[in-house]
């Protein structure tokens, strides 16, 4: 659990830098839409840095299911543990 709440940390750190929202604002409930304000594009956006930043790349389906942090967390952590 140490380590994979390390890594829940630094997507969250990740995404605040991405996002321009302090990571104290953020955390694994977070919803892209309601509570960060996303629009489609900025959630495509987003995922494109993190995909590059990690050298990972997430199916249209996987992308398109991403509602949360935590589900960004869960789809790059596989990914990068795979």
């Amino acid at each position: 659990r140490t380590i994979y709440s390390t890594m829940e940390k630094h997507m969250i750190d990740l995404i605040s830098s991405n996002l321009r929202i302090p990571s104290a604002q953020i955390n694994l409930y977070s919803d892209l839409d309601d509570d960060l304000h996303l629009d489609t594009i900025d959630k495509v956006l987003l995922i494109a840095d993190l995909e590059a930043q990690f050298g990972v790349f997430l199916s249209p389906e996987e992308a398109a299911s991403i509602q949360t942090v935590q589900d960004v967390c869960h789809y790059f952590i596989q990914r990068c543990a795979a």
